[in-house]
C-alpha cells in the first residue's frame, strides 16, 4: 500500500495530531482512515529516528504507538508544501504534554507542578537556521497559550539552549535530577507551582533526609499514643485457697529413677505353704535350674510374658 501525498493528509501548514492520528476537519470511510493512519505512522516513525539521531539519543522517543499511547500528549507537525515536486513534505515536529514533577528552584526550595513538557523538537537539518523552527514553536504558544518561560524542557540539547535563548531571551535553565530543565523565573509565574511536602518531595527526587534520633516529631507527623499504665493485682487469700487444689492437681507426678523387681511372693507361684528359700552370704537367694530366679535372687525379666508396653 503506497503512502498517501503529504498535501493530501496534512492540509495545513502546521498539523496538530493528538492519539487518535487523524487530522481535524478529516472526513472519509473506514478504509481511508486507516490508509491515512498508517501514511501517518511512517512519516512520525521516520521523523522520530531522525530526531532520535540528530540528538545523539540511544533510544527513539517519538512514535506513532507511543503516542497512540499517550492521549495527553499533542503533536505538530510543520509542512513544506511546495518541497518533493508540489507533493509536500514534513519539516519538523514538535510535541508537548503535561506531567507530574517535582521541581526544586535555584534556593533548593521544591514545588510540585504539572506544567505543559516540551518532550521533543525536532527540525531537519537542511531546513534548520531559516526560522522554521521558531514557526512551529511560535504556533505551539499561541494554541496552548502558554508563555515560554511556563514550559519545562525534556533534556534540553545545546541547540535547545542556543534557541530558547536567541527567539525568547531565556538565559539560563535549571536543569532537574529528573532530567527536566526549567527557566529561573518558572517559579514565580502565577499559579505555576505550588509548595510540596518535604517528605513527598523527597521519595520523588530520591533524596534521602537523616533524622536524629533524639529529635521532635515533624510538623505532620502525629504524635505517639501515652503507653497504657500497668495495673497490678495482689491476690486475695480466697483466691489463693481455690488456686491451690488447682496446682496441686496440675503438679508432675514424680518418677522413680531405678524399678526393681524381687521375688514374688510364694503364693503368687501357686506354693501354699512353701518355706522362703535360705538366703546365701551375698544376700540373694540360690537359684535351681528350673527356677525363674537369678542367682541374686531376683526375678529374670525371660520368664515374665506380659507386656510392658
Amino acid at each position: 500500500m503506497m503512502p498517501l501525498p503529504i498535501n493530501e493528509i496534512l492540509k495545513e501548514e502546521i498539523t496538530k495530531l493528538n492519539y487518535t492520528l487523524i487530522p481535524p476537519g478529516f472526513q472519509g470511510d473506514v478504509r481511508s482512515v486507516r490508509l491515512l493512519q498508517e501514511s501517518l505512522a511512517k512519516m512520525i516513525d521516520y521523523l522520530g529516528e531522525q530526531s532520535a539521531s540528530a540528538q545523539g539519543l540511544t533510544k527513539v522517543i517519538t512514535t506513532a504507538e507511543r503516542l497512540r499511547n499517550s492521549p495527553s500528549y499533542v503533536l505538530y507537525l510543520l509542512k513544506d508544501a511546495a518541497a518533493n515536486n508540489g507533493k509536500g513534505e514534513v519539516i519538523g515536529l514538535l510535541k508537548v504534554g503535561r506531567k507530574h514533577l517535582f521541581l526544586f528552584d535555584s534556593q533548593d526550595k521544591v514545588c510540585e507542578v504539572e506544567p505543559l513538557c516540551v518532550l521533543d523538537f525536532f527540525v531537519v537539518g537542511d531546513r534548520q537556521r531559516h526560522g522554521y523552527g521558531r514557526v512551529l514553536f511560535d504556533h505551539m504558544l499561541q494554541d496552548m497559550q502558554i508563555n515560554p518561560s511556563e514550559l519545562a524542557i525534556d533534556g534540553p540539547s545545546p541547540k535547545m539552549e542556543k534557541f530558547l535563548l536567541k527567539n525568547y531571551g531565556i538565559t539560563k535553565l535549571i536543569r532537574q535530577s529528573n532530567n527536566f530543565a526549567v527557566s529561573p523565573s518558572f517559579f514565580t509565574q502565577t499559579g505555576s507551582a505550588r509548595n510540596a511536602s518535604p517528605d513527598v518531595a523527597d521519595a520523588e527526587a530520591g533524596r534521602n533526609k537523616r533524622t536524629p534520633d533524639n529529635a521532635a516529631p515533624e510538623r505532620y507527623a502525629t504524635p505517639e499514643p501515652p503507653a497504657p499504665a500497668k495495673l497490678e493485682v495482689k491476690p486475695s487469700p480466697e483466691m489463693v485457697s481455690k488456686q491451690a487444689p488447682i496446682l496441686e492437681m496440675a503438679r508432675p507426678t514424680e518418677r522413680p529413677s531405678t524399678l526393681e523387681v524381687g521375688p514374688p511372693p510364694p503364693a503368687a507361684m501357686g506354693i501354699v505353704g512353701a518355706p522362703s528359700p535360705a538366703p546365701s552370704s551375698a544376700g540373694s537367694v540360690t537359684s535351681r535350674p528350673d527356677s525363674q530366679l537369678t542367682s541374686r535372687g531376683f526375678f529374670d525379666m525371660k520368664f515374665y510374658h506380659n507386656k510392658l508396653w
